[in-house]
Order: C-alpha cells, then sequence, then structure tokens
C-alpha cells in the first residue's frame, strides 16, 4: 500500500475534510516535515508534490507579498528533482486563465469604493492584487519556475491530490 506523507507545518484543522476522505478510502498517511509542498507520495519513489492553498486570497498573498519566499520553494522542489503543484480549494473554472483573470481580492469586494479591475484603489494607498495581475504572476511563475496551479472544488481535494501523487484508493 502507497503512503501519503503529510507536512507537519498544514494548519491544524483546516484540512481535517481531507484527512477524513483518506480514512474513508483506505489511504494510509503521516505526518512528517517536508521542504517544500504539503503532500508527498513515498513509496515508490514519486517525483511530485502537491501544496495546496485554501483559496485565491491566500494565493495572492503568496505569489504577491510573499513572492520571494514562494518562488524560492518552488525552485527547491525543481532543483530537488521534483515537480510541484499547487492545487487551489476554490473555482475549478479558475483553470480557464480568462476568468481567473476576472478574480477580485476580498478587500476590494468589501470596499466598493472603485472597480478594482479598471482603476486605482480610492481607499488605499495600493491597488490590491487582482485578477489581470494575479493572472501574469502564475504564468510567469509556471514558465520560470516549473510549478503548475490547478484548481478544484473543496470536497475534491483529496482525490485530486491522490490522482495527482498516483496514489490508488478505495472508490
Amino acid at each position: 500500500m502507497t503512503r501519503i506523507q503529510i507536512d507537519t507545518r498544514q494548519q491544524v484543522g483546516k484540512h481535517a475534510n481531507i484527512d477524513s476522505w483518506f480514512d474513508s478510502h483506505g489511504i494510509e498517511y503521516f505526518y512528517q516535515k517536508l521542504d517544500f509542498g504539503d503532500y508527498a507520495e513515498v513509496d515508490n519513489g514519486g517525483n511530485i508534490v502537491v501544496d495546496s492553498k485554501q483559496d485565491m486570497q491566500e494565493v495572492a498573498g503568496n505569489v504577491g507579498h510573499d513572492h520571494a519566499r514562494f518562488v524560492r520553494e518552488c525552485d527547491r522542489a525543481a532543483e530537488a528533482g521534483y515537480r510541484l503543484y499547487i492545487l487551489v480549494e476554490e473555482h475549478p473554472e479558475y483553470a480557464d486563465r480568462d476568468l481567473l483573470a476576472t478574480w477580485v481580492s476580498g478587500v476590494c469586494r468589501r470596499c466598493r469604493k472603485c472597480d478594482p479591475l479598471e482603476s486605482k484603489c480610492v481607499a488605499r494607498r495600493f491597488k490590491p492584487l487582482n485578477g489581470p495581475t494575479l493572472r501574469k504572476i502564475i504564468d510567469r511563475i509556471e514558465y520560470d519556475h516549473g510549478a503548475r496551479f490547478l484548481f478544484c472544488d473543496k470536497r475534491d481535494t483529496a482525490r485530486v491530490i491522490c490522482n495527482l501523487l498516483g496514489v490508488k484508493y478505495e472508490e
């Protein structure tokens, strides 16, 4: 039976749905620190790791404010011979990059004083990261650093992780 290693730095309780899906589908897993990513298959020498992101707001923070750290993690995975998949647990339709360009930051949705896709923010000194810019950054990270961004519904996350890692599960 193939086992999945889960990074110990995962937020406690945030991924209980994944753990329970693994349990109900006969997937063996254990928690141990990973140098990059959140999930890895450990028994068959796989070279794929999956980094899960709760939503687009988390992705925007990672590729915007924490860009240098995020890119270093992508590069570490590539240098170690791994393919890094960033699995976003929200809006599977954003796999279509034209739709991704329509995403609006939660900051802008709450403010509503301007059109965030067209103009500068009138309420803040900076313009929050929104769809068109986010799309360009994600495309560039995929091209320059070899990571791949995938989108799925939260209820499908565990199944998608197993499929990416090549882990067989009970139906």
